[in-house]
Formats: C-alpha cells, structure tokens, sequence
C-alpha cells in the first residue's frame, strides 16, 4: 500500500466527521478511526479487532475482579488478620470491639476460629478504597463460599460499618438487623450498652489517631490555599 493509498483512507475514514464535532468527541473518533486504519494494514476487518480488542479487555478485567487466594497465619482481632505474605487485611464493611474492650477477646476468637491457618479468598470492592489510613488491605473474606464478613455481624460478633461507602452495606446492615432481634452475639450480652457505646467512641476517634505528620501536613496545606485565596482576591 503506498502512502498516497494510505492517506486517501485516512481521510475517507475521517470523512464522516463534522465541523460540529466536539472536540472531546473528535479524540475518540479519531482513535476509532485508527483502529481501522491498523486493521487494514494486518489484513483484518475492523469488527475484528475490535472484537479481539474487547476479549482482551474483558479477560483482564476479570482477572481484577477475581481477586486473590492466601492463607491467614495470624489473627488480629475480630476484624483484622495476617497472611503468609505478611500482608495485614481488614475485613471491609465491618467494625468489632477492640481487643482491650469487652467482647474483643470473643470476637477474636471466633474470627480465628473460622479463618485462622486457612486458605481464603480476599475480594476487592469497587466502591471501598484498597488500603485504609494504616496501610492494611480492605477487603471481603470468601471461605467456601461464606462471606465471612457477613458471618462475623449475623452471629453477632462485630457491628456493620457504615460510615464508609461498600457495595454490600444493605445487606451488612439487615444481616445486623436480625442478629440483634436474635440476641446473637454482643447483642445477647449483658453489656451490649457498654459494647454499643465503646464502639461508638472507637469510631469517632479519627482526628485522634491522626499522627504529627498528618497534622502538619493538613495544616500546610491550610496555609498555602490561604496564601494563594489571599493573592488572588488581591489582584
């Protein structure tokens, strides 16, 4: 194919492309348009390529999504563990008392009790950050087939965490609905006050476990957006 073949394509692929175009628009065409273009060169169709194109893109974003396989050797607490790559995971959509709080030992126990020195399934969700403010994975725990996260507030042993955003909060929040209308768990304790309101302490404790360094960067971020507000309404 000579260059004056290839540009007569290429301009008879453009052809389509009105002056009214908008420019965000004219930058997808113009790749479309290249698709074919690359198409003609490898003697193939461009419903062809594209097709190819969107497997390959379908078999990675699967792969994503799939998630990823490891054994827990350590648990923390009732919502946190350790796997055998030394990766520290916290179960998303989930909160349980602190070891030092009552039933913190309990829900300990029964977390290790059914994940502890087993293979599980740790899936990404699409609505929840990978990592919290101490570098931990967030992530649900899939073991034969058991949403473990799940499992951990219908019986009672940790409370649904919504004040962050996660696809499956509905269904946290009527699995802890039922657990507290059975008892189950913290909700059949005789502290279950203390528990509710030691848990409520817990969460509203983001400011103070915030380090120095958090601290003096937000504060120089403060100062900077300060300075530039001030010099532009100088002006």
């Amino acid at each position: 194919m000579t260059p004056a073949q290839l540009i007569g394509i290429w301009i008879k692929l453009l052809m389509p492309i009105k002056s009214s175009v908008k420019l965000k628009n004219f930058g997808f065409l113009t790749a479309t348009n290249l698709i074919r273009v690359l198409a003609v060169f490898a003697g193939m169709t461009a419903t062809k390529i594209m097709r190819q194109t969107l497997t390959y893109i379908l078999f990675l974003t699967t792969f994503v999504c799939l998630g990823t396989t490891t054994k827990v050797t350590r648990v923390i607490d009732g919502d946190t563990f350790e796997t055998e790559t030394g990766e520290k995971v916290r179960l998303i959509g989930i909160n349980a008392p602190e070891i030092s709080d009552i039933f913190g030992k309990e829900a300990k126990e029964y977390l290790s009790s059914l994940i502890e020195n087993k293979t599980v399934f740790l899936q990404y969700d699409n609505l929840s950050k990978d990592r919290d403010r101490y570098q931990r994975l967030l992530r649900y725990v899939i073991l034969d087939g058991v949403d473990i996260n799940k499992k951990m507030i219908a019986d009672g042993f940790a409370f649904a965490y919504l004040k962050y955003q996660f696809s499956n909060s509905s269904d946290y929040k009527t699995a802890q609905f039922q657990a507290r209308e059975t008892n189950s768990g913290i909700w059949g304790d005789g502290n279950k006050e203390t528990i509710i309101d030691e848990q409520e302490i817990n969460e509203a404790s983001f400011w103070q476990d915030l380090s120095l360094k958090a601290y003096l960067v937000g504060s120089l971020v403060g100062i900077l957006l300060f300075i530039g507000l001030y010099t532009y309404f100088r002006k």
